[in-house]
Formats: structure tokens, sequence, C-alpha cells
């Protein structure tokens, strides 16, 4: 087996405009259901395996499913600004960034059948928020 030449090619594992459109569309869907409290289009972006985690100050771990996602969504009004960013696209998968008044979240977003959708979100609150 021979090693890769480093840097790859950077073409290789590229992503279509298309599938970029379609990683940002996801990313969004996820903020704005959040924001707007809509349910039915929190879950229609979320995989269903996902899993949000925040370390919390003391050090555990605050674990959210999708099911958990979708009920909070409704749970209080919001509001706020975000910042939509993809910070790498690689094939099949994604991160990224998304930025909204109150949190900062790291978004994995996959291609399932040819559907991108969130799978992992890391996430905190913005600092001094």
């Amino acid at each position: 087996m021979t090693a890769p030449e480093w840097p790859a090619d950077p073409a290789e594992g590229s992503v279509t405009e298309a599938d970029h459109e379609a990683i940002v569309a996801a990313a969004t869907d996820y903020i704005a259901a959040w924001l707007d409290n809509d349910a039915a289009r929190m879950g229609s972006c979320l995989h269903e395996a996902l899993v949000k985690r925040a370390v919390e100050p003391d050090g555990s771990i605050d674990e959210m499913s999708r099911q958990d996602m979708v009920l909070a969504t409704t749970a209080r009004p919001r509001q706020g600004n975000y910042v939509v960013t993809v910070l790498d696209a690689y094939g099949d998968l994604a991160t990224v960034k998304v930025l909204s008044t109150d949190y900062v979240d790291h978004v994995q977003v996959a291609r399932f059948g040819g559907r991108w959708q969130l799978l992992n979100v890391l996430w905190q609150p913005r600092v001094g928020t």
C-alpha cells in the first residue's frame, strides 16, 4: 500500500455546488426551526440517530436525541440572528459552524440516500449570553 502524497489533490472528495447549498440548507433548517419553534422543520433536517451534546461547567455531558430536539423546539418562543458557515466538506460528510445570537453549534452533516441531514452537534452557549 502506498501512502497518499501530501498535500492531497484539492479536488479529491470535493462536493458540488448543489451539495454545498444542500449542506447549508440542512444547517439553516436546524437553526431556523429552533428560532421559529417549527418542530416539523426540525425533525426533517435531523437524522434519526442524531446526538447533540454540550459539555457542562462541571464537566458532565448534556446529551439530546433527535426526539428530544424536536420536542424542545416548541418549548418557548425565541428570537435572534444566525450565520451558517461550512468549515469543510468531503464526499458525503461536512462540518458546519452555526453561530446564533445565543449559541455556537459545531454540526456534522452527512448525506443519507442523497439527502443531507445533521448527525452530530456539539454546542455551547455563547460567552457572555
